[in-house]
């Protein structure tokens, strides 16, 4: 028996010594990667920019209930056949979304509020803002290095097309 292979008409040497010295190597990497157990850490719900402006939001709304990071999967799916192509396709575009706040009265859904800062890509959201529009939903946004009063934010809610 010879000590080469032949594969689609090439000869290689054999593999046998070069897998033999690597295969310790791979199962100690492997046991390293993948016997690490994932860390985690806490997160703050909200950054202190958006802390205030969610006590505006409270004193904007006294009679309202004001709900943070909310998916946008709970208030709405995509209008397909479970399971089908078009179902996956506008399952994918929401799936990760989540809005900032919504604000509701007797757990009906008011409006949808963004603060935008630099985190927010325009592109993105407008796309999301349509597909709210779209549903129902009345989405009001506020640049977050203005900060708009209590009153100014009443205003812009009740103002805004829903």
């Amino acid at each position: 028996m010879t000590d080469r292979y032949t594969f689609a008409a090439i000869s290689f040497p054999s593999l046998w010594p070069w897998l033999a010295g690597s295969l310790p190597v791979i199962g100690i990497l492997a046991i390293i990667y993948f016997g690490r157990k994932p860390r985690f850490m806490q997160q703050s719900l909200m950054t202190d920019n958006e802390r205030e402006f969610y006590r505006h939001l409270i004193a904007a709304f006294p009679g309202c209930q004001i709900w943070p990071q909310v998916p946008i999967l709970a208030m709405l799916r995509p209008d397909a056949k479970n399971g089908s192509r078009a179902f996956w396709r506008g399952f994918r575009m929401i799936s990760n979304a989540r809005v900032d706040w919504v604000l509701l009265k007797d757990l009906e859904i008011l409006a949808i509020i963004e603060l935008d800062d630099r985190t927010h890509d325009p592109r993105k959201d407008a796309k999301r803002d349509q597909i709210l529009a779209f549903c129902g939903y009345k989405v009001v946004r506020f640049n977050s290095r203005r900060r708009p009063t209590p009153e100014q934010i009443r205003r812009a809610v009740s103002n805004a097309k829903g």
